[in-house]
C-alpha cells in the first residue's frame, strides 16, 4: 500500500492557501472601507452620517472582520487536516497499528471529524496567567477552538501576552469596532446631557466628553496606521485607561528573525504620536533588513519593529506635577509592569526564538530600564536621549554583557539630567554609539555611505542619520558595524561629578 491514505494533501494545502489569500483580501476590503468612512466623517455632518457610521461600526465592519476570521479558521483547519493526513500515511502504510493516537481512522481516510457535544467549546484562559501559562493554554486548543475564541471572545486574547500576535491582531481589529460603538454611544449621551443644560456636574461631563473624543481620535489614528502599505499587526489595544494604549508592529512578530520594540517617552500618546512613530519604525525595519542583507547576502532574514505605547506617558501641562510627572518615576514603574510581560510574551508565543532588541527614548529609557531588571528575553538594548535608566549600575539590567548601547546627540539636555540614575554616558560597561555625521565603508563591497548628524532631543530616529544606522545594525544583530562615539559634550562634563543616588 504505497499511495497516501484518504484525502489529497496537495489539494488541501492549495485550498487552504486560497482561503488564506481570500481572508487577507477581505481584511483589505474592510481597511479600504474604513478609510472611506473616515474620509466621510471628516467632511460630512448630520443624521445621515450618523446612520451610516452606526451601520458600518455595528454591522458591516464586524461582519467583514468575522468573515476574514472564519476564512482564516477554515484555512487553519485544512492545514491541520493535511498535516494529520501526511503523518497518518507516513506512519502507517500497512495498517492502523502505528497511527498517532490523536488521529482517528476516519481522519486518516479523509472523512471530516465530527466533534462531539462540547468538543468545540474552548476553555477559558487562565486567570492572571503568566505569558508561559497563556501560551500553553492557547496551544492546548484545537484550530477550530482558537478560531472560535478569535470570533466570539476576542477580549480574551487581544492583550493576552503569550498568545501568538497573528491571533491577537485579528482579535484587536474586531475590538476596534466594539470600542468605537461604545465610545460613540457614550459621546452621544454626554452631548445630550450638555445640550439639556444640566449644569450640575457639567464640568465633569465636559472633561469626560473630551476624553471620549480623544479616544475616538485614537481609534482613527490606529485605523489609519493599520491601513498603510505593508504588513501591520495590532498587538495591543487598551481603552480602559485615561488615554488609549496600543502597540502596532510593522512586519510579523510571530515569524521575524529580528524583533525590535520601541518605547517612547514624555508627551507620547496614540492620537498624536502613533502614525509618526510608525513611520520611524517602518524606516528602521527596512534599514535593519538591508544591513542584514549586507552581512548575510545569501539569507533572507526578516525584521519586525513595534511601536509600543502601552503605558500612560507623562504629558505636557498639568502632568508636569503630581504622580504622573516626568520628574517622577511613577509612570515609568507602572509602564514597566506592562512592558515586562509583553516582552516575555514574544518568546512564549513563538516556536523559535527571535533576536529581540529593546529601544528606549527619553522617559521611555527609564521605563525600559526598570523593565530590564527582570528577565524579559531581550538580547540587545539601545537607550537614546536618556534622563537615566532607573539605576546607576549596569549590572542591575538583565541584558547580556556588552549588549547595552547608548546614543546621545549634541545639545540634548535631557541626556545629561541623570534624574533616574547616573547619566548613562558615565555608566561602566555601556557601549557607545554615535549620533554625529559619519561615513561608513562596507567591508564586503567597499561601498561608501554617508549618514547625517542629529542634534537635540527629538531627532534620533530620522531616516539615514547615524543614530538610526546604529540602531539598525543592533536590531539586525550586527552591532560591531556601528559607528562609535561617546557623544559627550559640555553637559556631560557638568554631569560627571554627580553620581546620583537613584537605584
Amino acid at each position: 500500500m504505497t499511495e497516501l491514505l484518504g484525502a489529497n494533501t496537495d489539494t488541501l494545502d492549495r485550498i487552504a492557501e486560497s482561503l488564506r489569500v481570500d481572508a487577507r483580501r477581505m481584511q483589505d476590503i474592510r481597511t479600504q472601507a474604513q478609510r472611506a468612512v473616515a474620509e466621510l466623517q471628516g467632511g460630512w455632518t448630520g443624521l445621515d452620517l450618523w446612520h451610516l457610521t452606526q451601520q458600518w461600526e455595528q454591522e458591516t465592519s464586524p461582519q467583514l472582520a468575522s468573515a476574514s476570521t472564519s476564512l482564516d479558521t477554515c484555512a487553519a483547519e485544512l492545514r491541520a487536516q493535511s498535516t494529520a493526513q501526511r503523518e497518518a500515511s507516513s506512519n502507517d502504510r500497512d495498517g492502523w497499528g502505528s497511527l498517532p493516537t490523536r488521529i482517528a481512522p476516519s481522519a486518516a481516510l479523509g472523512i471530516p471529524l465530527l466533534p462531539g457535544p462540547g468538543d468545540n467549546t474552548p476553555t477559558r484562559p487562565p486567570m492572571r496567567g503568566s505569558p508561559t501559562d497563556n501560551a500553553s493554554w492557547w496551544r492546548s486548543l484545537s484550530a477550530l477552538q482558537q478560531g472560535r475564541v478569535i470570533k466570539e471572545h476576542p477580549d480574551w486574547i487581544g492583550n493576552r501576552d503569550g498568545v501568538p500576535f497573528t491571533a491577537r491582531d485579528q482579535a484587536n481589529r474586531a475590538l476596534l469596532s466594539v470600542n468605537r460603538a461604545r465610545l460613540v454611544a457614550e459621546r452621544r449621551r454626554l452631548e445630550a446631557d450638555l445640550a439639556a443644560h444640566r449644569f450640575e456636574g457639567a464640568f465633569n461631563d465636559v472633561q469626560a466628553l473630551e476624553h471620549v473624543q480623544d479616544k475616538l481620535a485614537s481609534l482613527n489614528a490606529i485605523d489609519q496606521t493599520l491601513a498603510r502599505t505593508g504588513q501591520r499587526q495590532l498587538l495591543l489595544l487598551d481603552m480602559s485607561q485615561e488615554r488609549a494604549q496600543a502597540a502596532i508592529a510593522r512586519g510579523n512578530v510571530d515569524s521575524a528573525d529580528n524583533v525590535a520594540v520601541f518605547v517612547p517617552g514624555m508627551g507620547t500618546n496614540v492620537t498624536d504620536s502613533m502614525k509618526g512613530y510608525d513611520t520611524n519604525m517602518d524606516q528602521l525595519q527596512r534599514r535593519a533588513e538591508l544591513e542584514d542583507k549586507r552581512v548575510h547576502p545569501s539569507e533572507d532574514l526578516t525584521t519586525a519593529t513595534v511601536t509600543w505605547i502601552g503605558y500612560q506617558t507623562p504629558q505636557l501641562g498639568w502632568d508636569l506635577i503630581g504622580d504622573n510627572s516626568v520628574a517622577d518615576d511613577h509612570a515609568a514603574k507602572a509602564g514597566a509592569t506592562q512592558l515586562v510581560p509583553f516582552l516575555q510574551g514574544i518568546g512564549a508565543a513563538r516556536d523559535h526564538d527571535a533576536h529581540l532588541s529593546l529601544l528606549g527614548h527619553s522617559y521611555g529609557t527609564t521605563t525600559a530600564g526598570l523593565a530590564l531588571r527582570q528577565n524579559t528575553g531581550v538580547d540587545d538594548v539601545v537607550f537614546f536621549g536618556s534622563p537615566g535608566v532607573g539605576t546607576s549600575h549596569l549590572d542591575d539590567l538583565l541584558v547580556p554583557k556588552g549588549h547595552t548601547y547608548y546614543i546621545e546627540a549634541r545639545w540634548d539636555p535631557v541626556g545629561d539630567l541623570g534624574r533616574f540614575g547616573i547619566d548613562p554616558s558615565h555608566m561602566d560597561g555601556v557601549e557607545h554609539a554615535s549620533a554625529k555625521e559619519s561615513t561608513v565603508v562596507d567591508p564586503n563591497t567597499g561601498e561608501i555611505r554617508h549618514f547625517t548628524e542629529v542634534t537635540g532631543h527629538t531627532s534620533y530616529l530620522v531616516d539615514e542619520s547615524t543614530s538610526q544606522y546604529n540602531m539598525s545594525v543592533v536590531v539586525a544583530g550586527v552591532p560591531d558595524r556601528r559607528v562609535f562615539d561617546r557623544g559627550e559634550g559640555i553637559g556631560d562634563v557638568l554631569s560627571w561629578p554627580l553620581p546620583g543616588t537613584y537605584r
